[in-house]
């Protein structure tokens, strides 16, 4: 299993996503968006804030990391690289 790091390198333009119980449909969905674009779908579990979970899908391209958080999401997380 590749460490989440080169996972991250390798894919820098990230889309976090608030989910809840019962997600099933949306997820099927986002993994459809993968498929359509011939991806391999990347979710990433993410952190748990405020009671809420959010998982994090990670894309190599910003313009199809940009599709999928207006249809999926709300914002593109940018990646915190080290200096």
């Amino acid at each position: 299993m590749r460490h989440h790091r080169s996972i991250e390198r390798d894919f820098p333009h990230i889309v976090e996503i608030a989910v809840h119980r019962g997600w099933g449909g949306t997820r099927d969905a986002m993994k459809d968006f993968h498929a359509r674009h011939g991806l391999q779908a990347r979710p990433r579990f993410g952190r748990y804030e405020d009671g809420g979970r959010y998982v994090r899908w990670c894309f190599a391209d910003r313009h199809i990391a940009e599709a999928f958080a207006a249809k999926f999401a709300k914002d593109i997380i940018p990646l915190k690289t080290p200096t």
